[in-house]
């Protein structure tokens, strides 16, 4: 029922996106939000393989330097238009949760839950039906609510100075209800129908971190994640079967430069060995995520140290629409403040992008990030 379902929805979002009531950028199992937090966001994405409250690279939880909480928010306010014709929505997302305690000088253990996958959408479309002879009038609407998380414990480890090791054990889950309902025009003669069906996915990984670091130079950081099974469920039953993506990362980092960080970075995901699971119109396909940015310490405001982002983002999504790769381009800044000496850190992102896929429908996207750290 539930490949039923995604089939019905692929087919009204891909030739004219359901009058711009669909997005380009939910396709399929679901918007990779790149499990980057606030700061990181701020740069495009830049400084993502060395930063703390990013967990892609598990080596970088040591760049807390002490016990910290943080919690990161990403709501994203999307426009598609096709056409003349337009369309709103927004979705709701925190994207990462990251802890870490430090046990001795060299040894940081955390854990975190981040989104690999955000499937929420709605869209809805005027269909017909033959009943007993009557063609009837009847609005269709399709909503989906879920998403795939990873959930990591983390332990990273100070070899030298200048040499940091990390590793992680991950566990996937995640549960989507998909509903459609039915609205009948004549409501004496027919009754209105709701039809949900839900799924659930399990599934694990392992990943590796390193970071070469010199102080007055910058660092280059290398990550990799292995995945494995990668199970769709309905009930106690599985009914798809399929991978977690294996994914490559690398980072560097400059600060020879005073008061500023320039930052690159670029990971490859193997999107494809998620196949149609989920009940995918279409296979996912392989994308590159390439980032550049800056980030420069600025003056106090009132005595609160203020930190100031830039940067620039370019990849593809993992899913197709209409059979065609959605390119995701975008530009970003934000703000770091430093509270209670040190002990609190406010991070402030703001990100545009663009979405195309050659198929006459665009897609622009608002999001604002915002996260906080706390460290005891």
């Amino acid at each position: 029922m539930k490949a039923g379902l995604a089939v019905l929805v692929a087919g009204a979002l891909a030739p004219g996106l359901a009058g711009a009531q669909g997005t380009l950028s939910v396709q399929g199992l679901g918007y990779p939000p790149g499990q980057l937090s606030a700061r990181s966001l701020g740069t495009g994405g830049a400084l993502a393989e060395m930063d703390p409250t990013s967990p892609l690279n598990p080596a970088a939880i040591i760049e807390f330097n002490a016990p910290a909480l943080s919690i990161q928010m990403a709501p994203e306010f999307r426009r598609v238009t096709n056409g003349a014709t337009s369309g709103n929505s927004s979705t709701q997302r925190f994207p990462v949760f990251i802890g870490a305690l430090p046990f001795g000088q060299r040894l940081m253990v955390g854990v975190s839950s981040s989104t690999l996958l955000d499937r929420s959408w709605s869209t809805t479309a005027p269909l017909s039906q033959v009943i007993r002879g009557d063609t009837v009038q009847f609005n269709s609407n399709t909503t989906s609510d879920g998403a795939v998380n990873d959930v990591a414990v983390i332990a990273a480890y100070t070899v030298r100075p200048w040499l940091r090791v990390g590793v992680a054990a991950h566990g996937f889950t995640g549960r989507d209800v998909v509903t459609v309902r039915r609205t009948f025009q004549d409501t004496v003669r027919y009754g209105n129908t709701v039809e949900p069906s839900t799924s659930s996915y399990s599934g694990n990984a392992v990943s590796l971190g390193v970071e070469l670091v010199r102080a007055t130079v910058g660092g280059l950081a290398l990550s990799y994640r292995r995945g494995g099974a990668l199970n769709q469920m309905a009930g106690d039953s599985v009914i798809e079967r399929a991978h977690v993506p294996d994914r490559f990362g690398a980072g560097v980092v400059y600060t020879g430069l005073r008061n500023a960080t320039l930052a690159a970075r670029t990971s490859y995901d193997r999107w494809s060995s998620l196949g149609t699971l989920g009940g995918s119109p279409a296979p996912a396909q392989n994308s590159w995520d390439t980032s550049l940015g800056a980030e420069l310490v600025g003056p106090h405001f009132a005595s609160i140290p203020l930190t100031f982002r830039l940067g620039g983002r370019m990849r593809d999504l993992p899913f197709p629409a209409a059979g065609r790769r959605v390119r995701d381009l975008s530009v970003a800044g934000g703000l770091g403040l430093t509270l209670a000496q040190g002990h609190a850190l406010l991070d402030l992102s703001a990100t545009r992008s663009r979405r195309t896929a050659g198929i006459g429908a665009t897609e622009a996207a608002w999001t604002i990030g915002l996260g906080f750290t706390i460290r005891p």
